[in-house]
């Protein structure tokens, strides 16, 4: 189980490089199409072509990475929270068959497509085999993140966030342990001169007591 989330976290790490290229490429096609059409009045017609690809594959690897989260993905949670756990994790069990059925079904048809398609797209005349091949690669995505997502679940595994290492643990640990023993001292400290206050206190009365008893 632990290689296989080793593995999903490098798969996860390469889908959010290919998702921030993705999501660059769109803002700069779709604003360099808007500067072109208002000032030099001349539409980059090519734009909508990659666009839609790529928003299909912005749109399946981004539903793949949230699918690895608990609520990353719209669910609802009426009957799971008010059933016993055991009946919560078959709830969670015929989830999962029915997301991975979808999966497998989506990446199948993309296959077919892939196959079945020989077309060219119109302006750039590129094959639309790798626009396809957008929705195989988010079905494939979709079905490694749901079984994460599951496996977690099933053995009750809870995932550090990466912006929390292990040396910085033990740092906070030592910190917090020196602010604890300096605070003990503090108290110790303080302790110590309440009762040192006490003591001449008391001594001061009873010198009084004395000098008092002497004048008599």
């Amino acid at each position: 189980m632990e290689k296989y989330r080793k593995f999903m976290k490098v798969v996860t790490k390469v889908e959010e490089v290919i998702l921030s290229v993705a999501m660059l490429l769109v803002l700069v096609l779709t604003f360099g199409n808007v500067i072109a059409r208002k000032i030099f009045m001349h539409s980059w017609g090519f734009t909508e072509e990659i666009t839609v690809a790529v928003f299909v594959l912005i749109s399946l690897l981004g539903a793949g990475c949230a699918a690895q989260e608990d609520g990353g993905l719209v669910n609802l949670n009426l009957i799971p929270e008010r059933v016993s756990p055991k009946a919560a994790k078959v709830l969670r069990t015929i989830s999962w068959i029915c997301c991975m059925v979808y999966a497998a079904v989506l990446t199948y048809e993309g296959v077919g497509r892939m196959i079945a398609d020989n077309t060219l797209t119109p302006i750039l005349h590129i094959h639309k085999y790798w626009f396809w091949l957008f929705i195989v690669v988010g079905g494939i995505s979709l079905m490694l993140h749901l079984t994460c997502n599951f496996i977690n679940a099933m053995t009750g595994y809870t995932e550090v966030p990466e912006y929390i290492e292990a040396d910085d643990d033990e740092e906070e640990a030592e910190a917090l342990v020196e602010e604890v023993e300096e605070g003990e001292e503090k108290i110790a400290e303080e302790k110590a001169e309440a009762a040192a206050e006490k003591t001449a206190a008391a001594e001061d009365v009873a010198e009084n007591s004395e000098k008092g008893g002497d004048r008599k």
